[in-house]
């Protein structure tokens, strides 16, 4: 019987381990890129009845940042730091006068603000403000500060919320930032949880704002309430209830436990 030769044993390419590396490293990357894809939200596909919604899950700014904090005359705004500091001793459905507050508040200079006539306009139609058991309120209708349906703040409007965060500078309370949509609109989500979801969108949208500005997060509380607490039942006048409210607690009420 004849001896078999011994086989040779195979060749290794000592750059072989590289490769190898390089495919562990790249099925990695490709496991991470889908984690993240699976993980992130797409701000154009919601369902709500079995059809596509879409609605802007935007929080970032499209402006061009943040302007400085401070009014044009810093004396005009005192007597409403007063008024606000002193909340507690008012009676919660005593009358205060718009017209006053309001140019106390939004000292727009007209140099600096593009068609100041026209927001300021906009401001006295769509901005309220009034005491309840809470303190004090600056409601905002939803359409001077974001389109409907959508979670970006109108580029326009932001120097009125300077104006808004430059008063909270000044005073040492709790604020909350309470966001509702308008029922009878599809666009903002009608009676679905897409409603407050565009609602906590928003809420989101003007803390991150005033965060940039300076003013700390911890401030803030936010509220999302959807289309559940509506100011009007009649759909024509249905806008009005898309809206932003900004509680400025009462001192004797500015905790989260009270």
């Amino acid at each position: 019987m004849g001896l078999k030769r011994p086989q040779a044993a195979p060749s290794l390419d000592p750059q072989g381990w590289l490769l190898t590396f390089s495919d562990m490293v790249t099925l990695l990357l490709t496991f991470f890129v889908l984690i993240i894809s699976i993980t992130t939200t797409d701000p154009k596909s919601f369902s709500q009845d079995g059809e596509e919604t879409t609605l802007n899950d935007q929080v970032v700014l499209e402006s061009q940042g943040p302007g400085t904090l401070g009014f044009v005359n810093p004396s005009l705004v005192a007597p409403l730091v007063d008024l606000i500091e002193n909340v507690d001793k008012l009676p919660p459905d005593i009358m205060i006068d718009q017209r006053e507050i309001k140019a106390a508040l939004f000292q727009l200079d007209p140099k600096l603000v593009p068609d100041y006539q026209e927001i300021m306009e906009e401001i006295n139609d769509s901005v309220s403000i009034f005491l309840d058991e809470r303190g004090l309120v600056v409601r905002w209708d939803k359409a001077i500060l974001f389109p409907e349906g959508s979670a970006i703040l109108r580029e326009e409007t932001l120097p009125a919320l300077n104006q808004m965060a430059a008063l909270l500078a000044r005073l040492n309370l709790l604020v909350s930032l309470d966001c509702h949509t308008n029922p009878y609109s599809e666009l903002e989500g009608g009676t679905t949880t897409l409603a407050y979801r565009l609602s906590a969108r928003r809420a989101k949208t003007v803390l991150t704002y005033f965060t940039e500005l300076g003013l700390k997060a911890s401030r803030f509380r936010l509220g999302a309430f959807g289309g559940g607490r509506p100011v009007t039942a009649e759909p024509a006048e249905g806008a009005r209830n898309g809206r932003l409210e900004i509680v400025i607690y009462r001192p004797a009420k500015s905790s989260w436990k009270g």
